[in-house]
């Protein structure tokens, strides 16, 4: 696949991950959300519920504005879970910029418009996962995010990670098996049908349950096919 640096590839510390508030909990299809967790009176703030992928090893990410009344953050990374937490405080209809999120010695600064547009996980710094990407979006009470993690093959391969919303929006990251350069993809969800692009190319897929799969091609040309599973 033709491969891009996007803004969101941070440098990261190689240390060891702390062991304080981390578990292995794999999410199933008992416990994944089906129906949108933000409250409809946070639609139009900063507070709510974000959500998205994480590349650069492979997981989920979850921030909680004070949707239920604390502020917190939540990553799965290869199956592992860090919870992350915060000594700074927000004010419901303000910018947030620089709200640092801690688990141990692992940070990353949460960043998003008054309104909950343009959220952005910026100065990543999760030990053990060098030139990490992370890709989110708000949750609204009428849209519901999901985030599906999964793998691409055929003339190249590597990760490939999905976002889509009900309202039909699709987010995505990959990042090649000989490359730590992360792959920017934006597309659209119609029923169960997913269509998108990258530069260079385009993938699409169909939607089953809580699986996902398609093709992909670029114009190098090479082309292979995808797959993923929901995990939050």
């Amino acid at each position: 696949m033709k491969k891009i640096i996007i803004l969101l590839v941070f440098s990261m510390a190689l240390f060891s991950c702390s062991d304080d508030s981390n578990d292995t909990t794999t999410p199933d299809d008992n416990t994944l959300s089906t129906a949108p967790e933000a409250k409809a009176e946070f639609d139009a703030s900063n507070y709510g519920v974000y959500k998205g992928i994480f590349v650069g090893s492979t997981g989920t990410v979850y921030v909680n504005i004070n949707n239920s009344g604390s502020v917190s953050a939540k990553m799965v990374i290869d199956g592992t879970t860090y919870n992350f937490t915060t000594a700074e405080s927000v004010t419901n209809g303000q910018d947030i910029s620089g709200l640092t999120f801690t688990n141990g010695s692992s940070t990353f600064d949460f960043n998003v418009l008054s309104d909950g547009e343009n959220p952005l996980i910026d100065n990543l710094n999760i030990s053990g996962h060098a030139n990490a990407s992370v890709q989110m979006f708000k949750e609204y009470s009428f849209a519901h995010i999901k985030c599906y993690l999964g793998t691409f093959s055929g003339d190249s391969s590597g990760i490939f990670n999905l976002a889509t919303t009900s309202d039909g929006y699709v987010l995505g990251l990959a990042v090649p098996n000989d490359d730590i350069n992360a792959i920017y993809m934006d597309g659209s969800v119609e029923g169960t049908s997913i269509t998108g692009t990258f530069e260079g190319g385009s993938f699409s897929g169909t939607i089953n349950g809580n699986t996902i799969s398609g093709t992909w091609q670029n114009s190098v040309p090479e082309n292979g096919s995808w797959t993923g599973t929901r995990k939050l």
